[in-house]
């Protein structure tokens, strides 16, 4: 594969390249260029939208190159590259010594694929992340063979619940870990928790709630950093623990305000390219209130 032979070459190549690319991306035209800045204004205001949409920019082409890297990276070199903060460690693995069956929620903030890729390395519990099957078999093949080399199990989302099953009725099962990316925008809007992230009224997948419970899974937000040119750090921290306890929307509630809180502290590190508010709030279906947003600065 092309991409294969070009993320064959030396990290530093890469990121020049992309910088290259990043630069003529923001100034002539960039992948759904309008996209980013109609979502960028719609948060942010016209005054942000030039200077957040460079940064944009430079996030997408990073992770993109990083991401073609990914295929042929060996894992030391990619171990190097991604570090894990020792308190999120030991709260993930309390959980494992308490056999408990964890949500890993998170957002496409800076390289949420190098993350993908190391953390079952970290952790003692088995791991598994729910996926949409891509329209390009070929490519569906090599995305997973990438993502599933180092220890992560992906399923993808139609087979997610015959997985399960077998998973529960396993007599050898140990804890397992389960990643979802929960910032997409869904497909049905009449049938989506309606809420307001970011300050916009906004139509949310309700799994990652309904699965905690349905699972008496422990919550957790996976963070994503960067610190440098293709070096991030990860942060575990604990959502809910005891998810039967919550009144129906808190779960996701708290999930949404830990992504905000990413978003606050990095703008330009989250995915704008996602059509996120595509869909209008259908007639009859009510706003729900927030009680754990954590609001942008003014």
């Amino acid at each position: 594969m092309a991409m294969k032979g070009f993320g064959m070459q030396p990290w530093w190549l890469l990121h020049l390249e992309s910088s290259i690319l990043a630069c003529v991306m923001s100034t002539i035209g960039g992948y759904r260029k309008k996209v980013v800045i109609a979502n960028i204004v719609r948060v942010f205001g016209i005054k942000k939208a030039s200077e957040l949409t460079k940064g944009f920019y430079r996030n997408f082409c990073d992770i993109t190159v990083e991401s073609m890297k990914l295929f042929t990276v060996s894992d030391k070199s990619l171990q190097n590259r991604v570090e894990y903060s020792s308190k999120g460690l030991q709260l993930m693995n309390r959980l494992y010594d308490d056999k408990r069956i964890v949500i890993l929620a998170g957002g496409h903030m800076a390289s949420w694929e190098m993350y993908a890729m190391t953390f079952s390395q970290r952790i003692k519990s088995d791991t598994m992340a729910l996926y949409k099957k891509l329209s390009d078999p070929i490519m569906d093949e090599e995305m997973r063979n990438s993502r599933e080399r180092f220890g992560l199990k992906m399923v993808e989302i139609s087979e997610c619940k015959n997985w399960m099953e077998n998973y529960i009725a396993s007599s050898e099962k140990s804890p397992l870990i389960i990643g979802f990316g929960f910032d997409q925008s869904p497909h049905n809007a009449d049938k989506s928790w309606w809420t307001t992230f970011l300050g916009v009224e906004t139509a949310v997948y309700f799994g990652v709630e309904k699965w905690a419970k349905d699972y008496n899974a422990a919550v957790v937000y996976g963070g994503v950093k960067r610190v440098g040119r293709g070096r991030y750090v990860v942060d575990f921290r604990l959502v809910k623990e005891h998810v039967l306890e919550c009144k129906k929307g808190e779960v996701l509630d708290r999930c949404l305000g830990e992504l905000e809180r990413e978003i606050r502290e990095s703008p330009s590190d989250w995915l704008w390219s996602h059509k996120r508010w595509k869909h209008s709030r259908p007639q009859g279906i009510m706003v729900q209130e927030r009680r754990f947003e954590c609001k942008l600065d003014a």
